[in-house]
């Protein structure tokens, strides 16, 4: 049984302006790998994030997130599992969802303090407008 479409997520989503992400693969052993490209975070909750990656993620596979927002002093480190990732029919990238593992204090409070200040609910980004944000990156 495949997608049906409908919202299964159960806290708020909300976005940004000019936040984004960068991630590691292998979990506890990220520090191993290099850091992917900064991509846009299109959405996140206190348990998850949405953003778009050039390279296909799989499902069940271990990341280690750094968020960066203009709002924060500093990077949430989030540990993360990739839930689903698919294939934009956009552009030619990846709509990646993952879900946060347990946050240390201070990444905690930093993701408490971004939603806080998450002032626009759920914004869709489109194909134009993220391209001309990547190319700012």
């Amino acid at each position: 049984m495949g997608w049906d479409g409908g919202n299964r997520r159960r806290k708020k989503r909300y976005a940004l302006k000019n936040s984004a992400l960068r991630y590691r693969k292998g979990g506890l052993l990220a520090f191993l790998f290099p850091s992917s490209a900064k991509y846009l975070l299109l959405n996140f909750s206190e348990t998850g994030a949405h953003f778009i990656s050039r390279e296909e993620l799989k499902p069940g596979q271990r990341l280690r997130l750094a968020i960066e927002a203009p709002s924060l002093r500093g990077t949430i480190h989030v540990p993360a599992r990739v839930t689903w990732c698919r294939r934009s029919s956009e552009i030619n990238a990846y709509r990646v969802g993952v879900r946060f593992g347990t946050l240390g204090g201070r990444s905690k409070v930093l993701l408490k303090n971004l939603l806080d200040s998450a002032i626009l609910e759920n914004i869709e980004i489109s194909t134009k407008v993220y391209l001309k944000e990547i190319e700012r990156l």
